[in-house]
C-alpha cells in the first residue's frame, strides 16, 4: 500500500515538471511569434539615431586617420539586421592594405560572448576617399539571448588595418 502512494506522489511530481516545461516552451514560442525580448519587431525601416554618440577609438596623435559611420541598420529576420557602414580615409594621403574588422560583443565592454564577427577587405583609399559597405548580421537566438541578458547592450570592436598600422573604434549601444 506504501508503494501505491509513493508511486502517485512520484507521478505527480512528474507532472508537474511537465506542466512546467511546458508552459516555458509554450512562453518561449509565444515570445518568439509576439516579438517580445530580443526577438523584438520594428518595421524594418532604418534605426533611429543612436544616442551613444560618436565611437571612441584607440588614440593617435593628430586626428584620427581613418572615421567611421553607421548610415543605416535594417532588418532582415527577428534576429537579423542589414548594417550599412561607411570608413573614410581622413588622412592628406592614400593608404593601402586596409582590412576591416568588427566583433560584436554582448553587454558593455570586450570581456562579453562574442555574438558576431566579420571581415572586410578594403584595398586602398586615396585622400579623403571613402568605402562604404552593408554586412549582414545574423544572430543566434542564442547569441540574442546573450545580448538580452546583458541588459540588451552590445560593445562594437572595429579595427581598421592598414599601411602595418592599426586603429580600432568602440561603440556601445542598447539594442534590446
Amino acid at each position: 500500500m506504501a508503494d501505491g502512494r509513493l508511486g502517485a506522489v512520484s507521478d505527480t511530481r512528474v507532472g508537474v515538471v511537465v506542466g512546467v516545461l511546458a508552459l516555458l516552451l509554450v512562453g518561449a514560442g509565444a515570445a518568439f511569434l509576439l516579438g517580445v525580448g530580443p526577438f523584438g519587431l520594428d518595421d524594418g525601416a532604418a534605426a533611429p539615431p543612436a544616442p551613444d554618440g560618436p565611437p571612441r577609438a584607440t588614440p593617435t596623435e593628430g586626428p584620427p586617420p581613418f572615421t567611421l559611420a553607421i548610415d543605416r541598420i535594417t532588418q532582415c529576420g527577428r534576429t537579423c539586421r542589414d548594417v550599412t557602414s561607411t570608413l573614410r580615409n581622413a588622412q592628406p594621403r592614400a593608404s593601402s592594405d586596409i582590412g576591416v574588422t568588427a566583433t560584436i560583443y554582448a553587454g558593455q565592454g570586450t570581456d562579453g560572448s562574442v555574438v558576431w564577427s566579420g571581415y572586410e577587405w578594403v584595398g586602398a583609399l586615396d585622400a579623403g576617399e571613402t568605402y562604404t559597405t552593408t554586412q549582414r548580421v545574423d544572430l543566434s537566438l542564442g547569441e540574442a539571448l546573450a545580448i538580452e541578458r546583458a541588459d540588451g547592450y552590445v560593445t562594437i570592436e572595429t579595427t581598421v588595418e592598414y599601411d602595418d598600422r592599426v586603429m580600432t573604434f568602440y561603440r556601445q549601444r542598447k539594442v534590446a
